[in-house]
């Protein structure tokens, strides 16, 4: 009898484990969809010849063609402070100020400037060789032989600074080419930050043709970026923690050529810095600062962010305009463009209408948008959003948990987070679990995706930088080239909540109780001060400063 049982045991196991492999195969099958990535800023801009301009502010230090030489960059700064200094500090008059400041920096920009339509100037954009490069390979290249496309197949390369909408006619025929070479009904999209507004632009427009099966959002800036929104609406505040975590942030990424370029600074230069700002930190000096800077800012914003803005060419770049909040949109067009009826804003005309209309066709229609695509033209919709790390802390949205340039509510569709040093209160997520949703909360108690639009298809990485790895690509050819692949069903064993890890050759491992832990940029700052660590703060900088000083008189004496 125990033979039988156990014979019969045995043939139970391996029917349910053959039944399991069988179930997960039919659930789980190959597509063959080609993909069409679309990437963000990353697309180089070049003149008509071909060369590429710069769009940042590396143009400064550019001496290519001899146009900012030592001596123009002094005179630059001269005709600046004038109005400045005679003006605007003492009588509190910037009108002046802000006309310089626009005059002087404009033409160093000029290249990388929409005009007042919304058009790139002088022929610059994409160069034509590249365009010309893939949209040959749309016509010729047929991948896919083994029932699956990769995410370089094809892309679509655009300029990136215009209005989404001007780019969705070429798209459209890009798409409708692939379909024709590949043979298949139809294509994958996957956005990359400012790309996924050129995807939401081209469904607003095409959707109902069903010529898109899935798409993939990775960290876009289409539902709102509060670097890009509060610059552009004025919203400029300062922050001592949030500084101090932005330093430490920005050296861990800095070693690997992410974020804020940190090559060639010294070790020793670093640990002086960082040793200084959490001093001033946990002291109170550096508030006391940023208070005196933000009074300052104040009497001069009005004039510094539309120059700003306009002269580098950031405030022209439509696109950009996407990212916005509706709640801050006109004061945001006003404080840039100038309020209807004056010179600037009638200048610009044709530049705004493009700007309105991405408001009323993009911004006020989001969320519902996403769910047409979903509802009514049946696009699956798989979304990427990182956490974690800290805004620019220049913002006053610097408290919010990012990905260093996307939040992770806008990154996500609507996901709820704690700010950066804190987490869900107790009672919050006790409430979540009441109502069944507490597999929605982060291991790390930081995050809530039940709020989420698309809470099946987000996966959620912490501590990735929004321009660090190739974690997207992994997870977009996998969503985008299989079936019902969720974050709770799928066979390479990708949960929800994710920790950035450039060990795995994935990029990223599952979420635990054990590998959830902060990264160093927030857990050295010190978040509740005492006499004893501001102590051991001062101390601990002292300690550097004599070392610096020592250093600098062996150097001079041993010489």
């Amino acid at each position: 009898m125990k033979k039988i049982t156990a014979l019969f045991l045995s043939l139970l196991m391996v029917f349910g484990i053959f039944a399991s492999t069988a179930s997960a195969a039919a659930t789980e099958k190959k597509e063959k969809s080609p993909i069409i990535f679309i990437a963000g800023s990353s697309i180089e801009i070049c003149d008509a010849e071909g060369n590429e301009i710069s769009t940042g502010f590396d143009v400064i230090t550019d001496d290519d063609e001899g146009d900012m030489t030592t001596d123009k960059i002094i005179e630059t700064a001269m005709n600046i402070l004038k109005p400045f200094l005679l003006e605007g500090l003492p009588f509190n008059k910037w009108d002046n100020y802000g006309k310089a400041l626009y005059e002087e920096l404009a033409p160093i920009w000029d290249e990388t400037q929409l005009d007042g339509d919304g058009n790139a100037k002088y022929g610059t954009g994409v160069s034509k060789a590249e365009i010309e490069k893939w949209d040959k390979k749309a016509q010729t290249q047929n991948t896919g032989a083994d029932g699956t496309f990769n995410i370089n197949d094809y892309k679509f390369r655009y300029d990136w600074r215009l209005s989404p909408y001007d780019h969705v006619d070429r798209l459209h025929k890009y798409i409708q080419d692939i379909i024709k070479t590949t043979k298949c009904s139809q294509v994958c999209l996957v956005g990359r930050c400012l790309g996924g507004s050129v995807i939401t632009a081209y469904l607003e427009k095409y959707g109902d043709q069903g010529l898109v099966k899935k798409v993939f959002y990775d960290e876009v800036m289409s539902n709102g970026s509060s670097i890009v929104n509060d610059c552009f609406s004025g919203k400029i505040a300062f922050s001592d923690k949030h500084s101090q975590s932005y330093l430490l942030q920005a050296e861990y990424f800095g070693r690997d050529g992410q974020g804020i370029d940190l090559e060639g600074i010294s070790e020793f230069t670093l640990e002086l810095v960082e040793a200084v700002l959490d001093y001033a930190t946990q002291a109170g000096i550096l508030n006391m600062v940023f208070g005196g800077v933000e009074n300052l800012y104040e009497r001069l914003y009005e004039a510094f962010i539309p120059a700003m803005l306009r002269a580098t060419g950031i405030g022209t770049w439509a696109n950009y305009w996407c990212s916005v909040y509706e709640e801050d949109f006109d004061q945001a067009l006003d404080l840039v463009f100038g309020k209807e009826g004056t010179e600037t804003r009638k200048e610009n005309a044709g530049l705004v209408k493009k700007i309105q209309y991405i408001r009323e066709h993009i911004v006020k229609a989001a969320p519902d948008l996403y769910k047409k695509f979903a509802d009514e033209y049946g696009v699956e919709i798989g979304v990427l959003a990182g956490y974690g790390l800290t805004n620019a802390p220049i913002m006053e949205h610097f408290d919010e948990t990012s990905d260093c340039v996307v939040g992770f509510v806008d990154a996500s569709f609507g996901g709820t987070a704690a700010g950066l040093f804190d987490t869900l209160s107790d009672e919050y997520i006790a409430e979540k679990e009441a109502q069944g949703l507490g597999e929605y909360i982060s291991p790390d108690r930081k995050i809530d995706a039940s709020t989420c639009l698309f809470p099946e298809t987000t996966w959620i990485i912490k501590n990735k930088h929004h321009d660090y790895g190739s974690s997207y690509v992994y997870l977009a050819e996998y969503f985008t080239q299989y079936t019902n692949v969720t974050v709770n069903s799928n066979s390479r064993d990708i949960g929800r909540f994710l920790v950035f890890d450039s060990s795995d050759k994935r990029e990223f491992v599952n979420m635990t109780e054990e590998n959830m832990a902060d990264g160093s940029w927030i857990t050295e700052v010190q978040q509740k001060p005492t006499f004893r660590s501001v102590f051991a703060s001062f101390v601990e900088m002292m300690k550097l400063i004599w070392k610096a000083l020592s250093d600098f008189f062996n150097g001079l004496f041993n010489s």
